[in-house]
């Protein structure tokens, strides 16, 4: 016969081991993903625009700012499945910039725009990970 032992402490990725200003940072980055997400699906033709790059592209990042909105949403709601989502929901983000850059050939302006986005993005992957220890 064996025994089974049963660990009832909580995981140590809950939110009591967050940094206090971890749950702002990721309400409003949710808040503000899923603004930016649903203008550049209304609106995609004309921010392709003022970055010169297609609305094809302006749609994809659209959806991948949706996702980091849902991302951010989960680990705001179920803390357990960690901050590494949203980590990479944003390092994503990032890296959709930095491909739109590269392969849409945006004018001086729009890959300006897009390297900040993805410098902003990236930076609060790494402010978020550095808080959630």
């Amino acid at each position: 016969m064996s025994a089974v032992t049963t660990s009832y402490e909580k995981p140590t990725t809950t939110r009591a081991h967050w940094h206090p200003a971890l749950r702002p940072i990721l309400t409003g980055a949710a808040v503000f993903d899923a603004a930016l997400g649903i203008f550049c699906l209304v609106d995609a033709d004309r921010i392709g625009g003022w970055l010169s790059i297609s609305g094809g592209a302006v749609r994809s990042i659209g959806i991948v700012c949706l996702v980091a909105a849902v991302a951010g949403i989960e680990t705001l709601v179920l803390p357990r499945i960690g901050i590494r989502w949203i980590v990479g929901a944003n390092l994503l983000f990032a890296a959709w910039c930095l491909g739109a850059i590269a392969l849409d050939g945006p004018d001086a302006v729009g890959a300006a725009v897009l390297a900040i986005a993805a410098a902003s993005s990236a930076g609060t992957a790494l402010v978020e990970a550095r808080l959630a220890r």
